[in-house]
């Protein structure tokens, strides 16, 4: 049952201000216009002559959409919550800050959702020109992050603007891509590999492909190739030998971050190094000195950037150079995990299971690798704690649903338009997945028309009790139900 909230949790964000004159309710003129905003984020269709403006609030972007005169506004802010799903907190949060700067503000109405994701309130306040405002805003939430929408006008005449205001405000749509948030980082479903010579086994994700390369040695990636998971080796020459080979590197012996981009930059596999952390590993070196005889090696666990087929990407490497005694050739091996520089940090977690998976026969390899993860485990701690400290940063805008494919896109339009109109709809189980529809006035039945008015089967009150039959029917509130049910929805 949906009840009413105190004042002080309804509050959320701020109120979207437009100047008053004049009673004229606004028309449109002509046709709706199709409007991209400035940075891309929104598009709508407004009235012609109506202004609509995009800003970035940090944690979240705005939208204001205002008639010539600026005296009938329509606003949507869309972001991360800092109170996570906590939508009743989100609003206390930020109820002060408004109360301060309208202290005239009187809710005149306010209801929340039995499941406290969504809050309808109407008020009125006091400009600070002393002009009375009268609004109504929608607020949802709860999966971490937030929606705000706000209709409003001059006192008196919410009621007369409500169609047209409503009409815009239902059709803005937000870009797909342009919010890009994660309240954590994403698992993918591993499998597990076996090289065909059966020098080593790994884990990979399950969409991602592989190639041999030689004993113990492969190249895995998605299907767009950007992100990968290589353990490969290389050989070089010095100039100290004298001779010049087609397609083979001459060089004197390099450190492994020096080498790795030396070897890639030749091959044409990627350029514009640029290299955040370079980490010798003593603890891996001095064992190397104890054990690799035929030459000087050195160990290094580095992250850095580069450019590869048009992108910016980010990698981590855990590389071992190899020298020899004439100093005649070396050769680099390493193990890198990359991705898209703005979704590496985000993937940590898939790299740390892929870099425990790998498991050669030799035991002596084997131990430098266990010892070359550690980095890239401090990685994913760095970036948890991060995370946790300053979401805003890491966050950014929105949802990853919006970043999602269409069928996500539909059902977000789906459950807003809902909300700003005042529907739910219900699915009966004991007639066969029948939909009930309510609205602020009644409940009907979509197979038979049967209708039921008045308070108890309005949008406010409604529960979800069959009103035929002893049984509580379940509402569509989740993608799994609207998709199942979206043919026989009205």
């Amino acid at each position: 049952m949906r009840r009413t909230m105190g004042i002080s949790l309804i509050l959320l964000v701020a109120i979207c201000v437009v100047q008053a004159h004049g009673r004229q309710i606004p028309k449109a003129t002509g046709a709706m216009k199709k409007h991209v905003t400035e940075q891309a984020t929104f598009v709508l269709y407004i009235p012609e002559g109506w202004k609509a403006s995009e800003g970035d609030q940090g944690n979240f972007k705005t939208l204001f959409v205002s008639d010539p005169s600026g005296r009938y506004g329509v606003a949507m802010f869309y972001g991360v919550s800092p109170t996570g799903k906590d939508v009743p907190a989100l609003a206390s949060l930020f109820a002060n800050r408004i109360r301060n700067q309208f202290p005239t503000l009187n809710i005149s109405k306010a209801m929340v959702s039995k499941d406290g994701r969504r809050v309808v309130f109407d008020g009125v306040y006091t400009d600070a020109q002393n002009r009375r405002r009268e609004f109504r805003c929608w607020i949802s939430g709860g999966d971490g992050s937030f929606q705000y929408q706000s209709i409003e006008t001059p006192e008196g005449q919410l009621a007369g603007a409500r169609q047209l205001l409503l009409t815009i405000l239902s059709n803005i749509q937000i870009m797909k891509g342009a919010f890009q948030a994660r309240s954590g980082p994403a698992r993918a479903p591993m499998a597990q590999v076996r090289l065909q010579d059966g020098s080593a086994t790994f884990r990979i994700p399950q969409d991602w492909k592989y190639q041999g390369l030689g004993r113990g040695a492969f190249v895995a990636n998605d299907s767009t190739g950007f992100f990968s998971f290589i353990v490969a080796s290389a050989e070089a020459i010095t100039p100290q030998l004298g001779v010049r080979v087609p397609n083979v590197l001459v060089s004197p012996q390099l450190s492994p971050h020096r080498a790795l981009e030396a070897f890639a930059t030749r091959q044409g596999i990627a350029s514009g190094f640029q290299f955040l952390q370079v980490i010798p590993r003593q603890d891996i070196n001095q064992q190397l000195r104890q054990g690799y005889t035929a030459g000087p090696a050195a160990a290094e666990e580095f992250v850095y950037t580069f450019n590869t087929r048009g992108r910016r990407c980010k990698a981590f490497s855990f590389g071992i150079s190899f020298g020899s005694r004439l100093n005649t050739n070396w050769s680099l091996w390493h193990m890198t995990v990359g991705a898209p520089a703005e979704q590496f940090d985000a993937f940590v977690p898939n790299f740390v299971t892929m870099f425990e998976s790998y498991k050669i026969n030799d035991q002596f390899a084997q131990n430098y690798i266990a010892q070359g993860m550690a980095r890239l485990r401090q990685m994913q701690k760095e970036t948890a704690a991060l995370i946790a400290r300053n979401s805003q940063e890491i966050r950014q805008m929105m949802q990853a649903a919006y970043d999602e494919r269409q069928r996500s896109m539909d059902y977000i339009d789906y459950q807003r338009s809902n909300y700003i109109r005042g529907n739910s709809d219900w699915v009966s189980s004991m007639e066969g997945g029948t939909i009930y529809h309510s609205d602020r006035w009644g409940t009907q039945n979509t197979a038979t028309g049967e209708y039921y008015g008045g308070q108890p089967y309005n949008y406010f009150n409604y529960t979800g009790k069959n009103p035929k039959y002893n049984e509580q029917m379940e509402e569509i509130n989740n993608r799994a139900l609207y998709e199942k049910y979206k043919s026989k929805l009205p």
